[in-house]
């Protein structure tokens, strides 16, 4: 009894240290990351560089300037760190789900960099996950010099789950975000330390950080009963933007790697294009929190939001899928507003009471639901950042009937579908994961029956006996299998060499097989063992009996299970 107190005193220790830690740091460096874009925003808008003369009218280039000057840094960003994928909140999805492949530092270092650069500059991106992957990427860290009995999973959301506490001043929201988002599974051991991290990192936010709510909400939420209805019936309406918005970063990265131009080219053509649109539409610039803020005021008409909308879509797009990096989150949440403010004004040209406001959070909460897939956490954040009950039920309802349609027509998130691009499937759960990722390197036996060509059947049936065997393996001097005999053969060959009667085409598994793929083969087979090969010389190896790997498959699937529920 005593000895199970001190674990769980030393566990509980550990749990806050650890959480407080990660939690601490997160604070200091989120804030501090958006505090900088903050700055060069204010810098870049309060600036008037380059002023020419078209038209009639003048223009200040300020926008491409700026802009240049971000896209000449991510290039040498690019270079230093040998960037060759920027890493996002997909990759670290991913390393939650399996340990396999650790996620990678330097990446999520340059990746972070790279989306304060973009940001700063004015580019079309967010910020909010960047500073999730940074998360991870410091919860994995901290791992490395702070052993525990803690997963790098644990470790991992604790950091994402700080990330978004101190970006947003919702710990609850960030807790849930971890889990629902990232980890996918609760458990008792994760959920304390992601908490500790989630609040630490809220309360060193408050206490020495002078911050502000990120978007002012004055409104008071309409009757529930009027808003509902018309939130159901602008679903649709509200996850077809949600998806054509998913659907543009998507076609924009894949068009930028089938033009064969070179990475360089693709981000100052990203830059150039934004600046230059940024010139006649500054609203699409950087983070776009103010805008947020002006449309959910009413200070923008049906028109202006549509257009808003459409051209927000297009360089968000253009800039993450051309290399000129960053987030995603915050764009959606200026997609989400400026759908909902042109529906909430069209509703009330139909004749019904003005919902804009309302129908504008809601759909915040509905399109970055949709792109994330944290229904859970989206409605959280609402709560969170209104305190109002009748906006996160209204949220709630828009976030809901929106992610039915975009579940069925794109997936179940952009990262999701990120991955996916990537042959990675995280529908097929943790336990597939880990099965694919598990080798037969480990698992080859070399207790089977090994033949000549020249053996005969009553040789090989001595043998096999020899070994308490029924299958023995025909393989030539140079190591190549030729071919496998079964006791049934071998008594048919007789004195004759066995290999006119063996099967020269058995069912065969490579040494780099995973073991998901070795369940896939061998579910129709029949026999004792299938022969493990090399897959380029067809070198016989060893082989591996049915009950081996079973047990193998058994034992990663009671590995998954038990990290999961502990």
């Amino acid at each position: 009894m005593n000895h199970r107190l001190k674990d769980t005193g030393i566990e509980l220790l550990v749990v806050f240290a650890i959480g407080g830690l990660i939690g601490g740091l997160m604070a200091l460096t989120s804030n501090a990351y958006v505090g900088g874009v903050q700055f060069f925003t204010d810098l870049r808008e309060h600036s008037t560089l380059l002023q020419i003369n078209l038209a009639g009218s003048q223009f200040a280039l300020t926008s491409v300037i700026f802009l240049w000057v971000a896209a000449a840094l991510v290039i040498v960003i690019r270079r230093v760190f040998g960037v060759v994928r920027w890493h996002g909140p997909a990759d670290s999805i991913y390393c939650a789900q399996q340990s396999k492949e650790p996620l990678d530092i330097k990446h999520g270092i340059a990746s972070t960099l790279t989306a304060f650069t973009s940001a700063s500059g004015g580019g079309s991106v967010g910020q909010y996950g960047p500073l999730v992957h940074f998360g991870a990427t410091i919860g994995i860290i901290i791992k490395r010099y702070v052993s525990s009995r803690l997963s790098h999973e644990v470790y991992l959301g604790c950091g994402v789950a700080a990330a978004i506490s101190a970006g947003f001043g919702a710990p609850i929201a960030g807790i849930v975000f971890a889990h629902e988002a990232v980890l996918r599974h609760f458990s008792v051991r994760a959920i304390a330390p992601i908490s500790v991290a989630s609040v630490t990192a809220s309360a060193v936010s408050q206490q020495i950080f002078a911050t502000s709510e990120v978007f002012s909400i004055d409104a008071v939420a309409p009757d529930l009963a009027t808003l509902i209805p018309v939130l159901i019936i602008a679903s649709p309406l509200i996850a077809m933007a949600a998806i054509a918005y998913m659907q543009a970063l998507r076609r924009s990265a894949q068009y930028a790697k089938a033009s064969g131009w070179s990475a360089e080219r693709l981000i100052i053509v990203a830059a150039t294009v934004c600046g230059v649109v940024g010139i006649w539409i500054p609203e699409i610039l950087g983070l776009g929190i103010s805008t947020i803020n002006a449309m959910l005021d009413g200070q923008y008409g049906i028109a202006a939001l549509i257009l808003l909308l459409f051209v927000k879509i297009a360089m968000t797009a253009l800039c993450v899928g051309f290399g000129l990096f960053g987030g995603v989150f915050s764009p959606a949440l200026f997609v989400g507003v400026a759908a909902g403010g042109a529906i909430g004004q069209l509703v009330a040209l139909l004749g019904f009471a003005d919902l804009s406001v309302a129908i504008s959070i809601a759909a915040m909460a509905a399109v970055a639901a949709n792109v994330i897939g944290a229904p859970v956490a989206a409605v959280l954040i609402v709560l969170e950042l209104t305190q109002s009950y009748a906006f996160a039920v209204a949220a709630l309802m828009a976030v809901m009937a929106s992610m039915l349609i975009t579940h069925r027509l794109f997936g179940h998130s952009f990262f999701d579908r990120q991955l996916l691009d990537r042959g990675i499937n995280l529908a097929d759960g943790r336990e597939a994961i880990a099965l694919n990722q598990h080798t037969l390197e480990s698992h080859i036996s070399d207790d089977f029956v090994r033949i000549s060509e020249e053996t005969s059947g009553h040789e090989a049936l001595e043998l096999m006996r020899e070994k308490e065997q029924t299958e023995a393996y025909v393989v030539a001097d140079s190591g190549r299998l030729a071919a496998k005999l079964s006791v049934h053969q071998a008594i048919e060959a007789g004195d004759e060499a066995v290999f006119r009667f063996a099967d020269a085409d058995p069912v065969l598994l490579a040494v780099d097989d995973s073991l998901g793929h070795a369940m896939q083969t061998v579910s129709d087979f029949v026999g004792e063992s299938v022969p493990i090969i090399d897959a380029d010389s067809r070198h016989l190896l060893g082989v591996i009996t049915e009950g081996d790997l079973f047990k193998a498959v058994i034992d990663v699937q009671s590995n998954v299970r038990h990290q999961e529920r502990d």
